[in-house]
């Protein structure tokens, strides 16, 4: 069933995004590649500037997030969301550069302080934010979590699936999950940026961040990260890489695994303060990754026709939205999709 009024709050969420919300990501964007031009290392520099020339996409996207925030701190959540994400790609970009297996990676060579000048603003930022202090330690665990899932999924496409699994079945996640759907939703910022939206609501208690983090991981992470590679599946079984749909034994167990996620994220986004901007951006979820994927992609259809069934008629008028935008963006450049990219989560 569709609650009353999420129609509504789909769309207002929308309106706020594309004229309030993008624009800034997009300041944050341009203010941040100056800075990246100016690392010493050219290793590093091409690194940094391909990481925003391919993922900017993904700033621009987990800005939704910003939709949660008070009008009045909107702004600087917007700016630690920002920097967390070009953070998690930066580093992303240098997992997939990297010749050897290990957790924490971080720039070997001299980047100018710009790692740590992404972090310090994000950290600043989030201080600055009323319920900081009740959301604060489940923010750092949720970026420590995302960023050894970047590194073991990373060592998963060169050295097999052992420690990936042996490390998921170490997070603190909810019966019910798989293993891979709990290294999915590891691997994905969701829910680090909805709880720097948390902190930004005076209103927000520690138990209201706990049910925050609960609701997006493990179940709207995995989401995210599943439906990229469903995107990817292709290209990824194509080169070698690892692509967490590949330990579904067939597209019909994936599909119903997906809707079953997708619908534990809606009921755990119930009790949520703003439970109806959560839903928004549950639906928006679904639709721009499903808008994404090839037309006739046989392995995609069951999945897309049950995820539909199990999240509603909210997710059609943003994938609808969503394919009248790639249309437009055909020509959109090499290495960007058109309208842009959600969340290429870690390790993708």
């Amino acid at each position: 069933m569709i609650a009353p009024g999420d129609a509504a709050s789909v769309l207002a969420a929308l309106l706020l995004y594309e004229r309030r919300i993008l624009p800034q990501a997009r300041a944050e964007l341009r203010r941040w590649r100056q800075r990246a031009e100016a690392i010493p290392d050219p290793a590093l520099r091409e690194a940094a500037l391909s990481a925003l020339r391919e993922k900017g996409s993904n700033a621009e996207a987990t800005a939704v997030f910003a939709i949660l925030a008070p009008r009045a701190r909107r702004p600087g959540a917007l700016r630690a969301m920002t920097a967390l994400q070009i953070a998690v790609d930066y580093l992303d970009t240098l997992g997939e550069q990297a010749v050897e297996d290990r957790p924490g990676l971080r720039p070997a060579g001299d980047d100018g302080g710009y790692l740590a000048a992404l972090l310090a603003a994000c950290r600043g930022e989030i201080a600055a934010l009323p319920a900081a202090e009740a959301v604060l330690p489940l923010f750092e665990r949720a970026v420590r979590r995302c960023g050894e899932g970047q590194s073991h999924t990373h060592a998963a496409a060169r050295a097999g699936q052992g420690a990936l699994e042996e490390w998921a079945e170490q997070q603190e996640a909810p019966p019910g999950y798989l293993w891979w759907e709990v290294a999915a939703g590891a691997s994905s910022s969701v829910a680090a940026h909805a709880l720097i939206a948390a902190a930004a609501d005076p209103g927000t208690t520690a138990a209201d961040a706990a049910l925050v983090d609960a609701a997006y991981f493990p179940p709207v992470g995995a989401l995210t990260v599943l439906l990229d590679d469903l995107i990817d599946r292709d290209e990824d079984l194509a080169a070698g890489q690892h692509n967490y749909l590949s330990y579904y034994a067939s597209e019909e167990a994936a599909a119903n695994r997906i809707a079953l996620i997708a619908s534990r994220a809606r009921a755990a986004m119930a009790p949520l303060r703003h439970a109806r901007r959560h839903r928004a951006i549950l639906a928006g979820v679904a639709g721009f990754y499903l808008s994404a994927v090839a037309p006739g992609d046989g392995y995609a259809r069951p999945i897309e026709a049950r995820l539909l069934e199990s999240l509603g008629s909210t997710v059609r008028p943003i994938l609808l939205a969503m394919r009248l935008r790639q249309r437009r963006a055909a020509g959109a450049p090499a290495g960007k999709r058109p309208g842009g990219d959600w969340e290429s989560p870690p390790g993708h």
